[in-house]
């Protein structure tokens, strides 16, 4: 039995022709020369390995095909034998030399080679061959035989190039995509498109493969985003995002990221899919200055709109009270004049004396309507002062008692006051006294002869909420909702047909706005009603 250089085998049975736990390619032969166990062993070998097997007795130059060999080539293998010029015959024109170099190749190589190929048949058909072959030597250094696998990889050959094929459309279409698409392994980038590279990078010639991705995020944001990178990477989901990324020219921009996990290369990586907002966001601030800018100039409009209403309303108000309320008692007055200057001789002093009373209780009138006017045209045209301060209240209601004195006493009214005499209050004198003498007016004319006002002051969270409440008429839900209206309407006669402009109550309003105070009316007709009013308390102290 021959040795083989460098190989270190035990005999073996030659029905076998192979060492159990060797690679194919280590053969021991009994004999090169004996044809019939070379032909069992290259039939064992390419049961046991699903390859098409060669040998090549290098000393005989006698060369055995396994029958796979034959089925590769799709040769009849009854008609052909072993050629090894009809099988370079077979391989296409340009892997020839290869083939060929790789042929002389075994006479000198000691080690196993491998090469890939491709055969060319006669109808344009290809296959794609693998083939793997070595070369034992004696002791001399002298080849004495070779053998090899060969496999037909057409089928892996076709699937590798259609893989390639659509790796390479979704390398395209990756590239071609707008938005930068990046993948994480340990926070570090393994792969960005050039979309990605333009966004992370700008005009910076950074390629950012390798880098961490802390370089890339803007340190504010540091935390907060490498925080959502960690959820996705524990299999939580963020969704889509916007923080400050900066790229390494130090130029910051809003970006809109979008993270999830995935696979890259078999192992776990973060894919980020990232878009520069910056434009959109100036834009969006650019829409919503305008928006607000639009909002305050619609407010502004209406309030001029209000305001040119209520102007409009105030003039045919004032025009209305001139006109009419203004005038009558004129009138009044002057019939009772004309007739005192035309019978004052035939007249006794009782009868003079009333129509001097009635011509009194007119002039007054129409002087507390005048006051009314002047004081309603200096608000409007914001010429009236107002100087609050701290003060008792009980003085200021005890002097609208004394003035409507003789009101209350035609009617027989009593004005129940329960104000302490240390109930103080911050206002201005002239507007606190205008409220309660309207207020109180108001309750006169439309209470019931024989009747109660009552006046009651609380404080309630560093306000003082007065309450005027009376025994009278009431009034309707619809004649509630206007009575504070400069629009509102003529005022309701009183219980003795008593006459008036509904201007009192517009200026009680006015002068409790000018101290950020409120109003309202708490009626039901029938069963009188209640005015009730907050303002601000404030104390000397402050």
């Amino acid at each position: 039995m021959k040795k083989l250089k460098n190989k270190n085998l035990s005999p073996i049975d030659p029905e076998l022709s192979i060492l159990p736990e060797q690679e194919p390619y280590e053969i021991v032969f009994a004999d090169p020369r004996d044809e019939e166990i070379n032909l069992k062993f290259l039939k064992k070998s390419q049961i046991n390995a699903h390859m098409a097997r060669w040998f090549l007795d290098q000393e005989y130059n006698q060369l055995i095909w396994s029958d796979g060999v034959f089925e590769i080539l799709e040769l009849d293998a009854r008609k052909y034998g072993a050629n090894y010029a009809s099988f370079i015959e077979m391989v296409h024109p340009d892997d020839r030399d290869l083939k060929n170099q790789t042929q002389e190749n075994l006479k000198k190589t000691f080690k196993p080679m491998e090469i890939n190929y491709r055969l060319l048949f006669d109808d344009g058909r290809i296959k794609w061959i693998n083939e793997i072959c070595n070369t034992d030597f004696d002791q001399e250094g002298h080849p004495i035989r070779s053998y090899g696998t060969i496999q037909d990889i057409t089928k892996y050959k076709l699937t590798e190039e259609n893989f390639r094929q659509k790796e390479e459309q979704f390398q395209g279409l990756i590239q071609s995509i707008p938005s930068g698409v990046a993948i994480l392994q340990d926070n570090e980038f393994a792969f960005v498109n050039l979309a990605g590279k333009m966004i992370l990078c700008g005009n910076s010639e950074s390629k950012l493969d390798g880098e961490n991705v802390e370089k890339i995020i803007h340190p504010e944001s540091k935390k907060q985003v490498l925080k959502k990178f960690k959820e996705v990477a524990d299999g939580k989901s963020v969704g889509t995002f916007e923080d400050k990324l900066v790229r390494p020219d130090g130029s910051e921009y809003d970006a809109e990221i979008t993270v999830t996990s995935a696979k890259f290369h078999d192992l776990p990586a973060l894919q980020l899919i990232v878009n520069d907002i910056t434009k959109r966001k100036k834009i969006e601030e650019d829409l919503r200055k305008s928006e607000e800018k639009f909002r305050a100039l619609a407010t502004s409009l209406a309030e001029n709109e209000k305001r040119l209403t209520d102007l409009v309303a105030t003039k045919d108000k004032f025009f209305s009270i001139i006109a009419h309320d203004l005038r009558s008692p004129f009138n009044s007055i002057l019939g009772f004049l004309d007739l005192l200057q035309n019978q004052f001789d035939v007249m006794n002093d009782s009868e003079k004396k009333s129509y001097l009373k009635l011509i009194n209780i007119d002039a007054q009138k129409t002087l507390k309507l005048l006051d009314n006017l002047l004081v309603w045209a200096k608000i409007q045209t914001g010429n009236i002062s107002f100087q609050p301060f701290i003060q008792k209240l009980l003085p200021i209601i005890r002097g609208v008692e004394e003035t409507l004195g003789s009101a209350l006493q035609v009617k027989q009214i009593d004005l129940n006051i329960l104000v302490s005499d240390e109930q103080k209050v911050f206002a201005d004198t002239n507007m606190i006294t205008s409220i309660f003498r309207n207020l109180i007016s108001n309750a006169i004319k439309y209470s019931y002869p024989g009747g109660m006002i009552t006046v009651n002051a609380i404080e309630k969270n560093d306000q003082i909420e007065v309450m005027i409440s009376d025994m009278g008429t009431g009034m309707s839900e619809e004649t509630r909702k206007r009575i504070f209206q400069i629009n509102g309407g003529v005022s309701l006669p009183g219980t003795a047909d008593e006459v008036g402009s509904g201007l009192g109550l517009i200026l009680c309003r006015e002068f409790i706005d000018k101290h950020n105070g409120t109003i309202w009316v708490e009626s039901e007709q029938g069963t009188g009603s209640k005015f009730i009013f907050k303002i601000p308390f404030q104390d000397s102290t402050d």
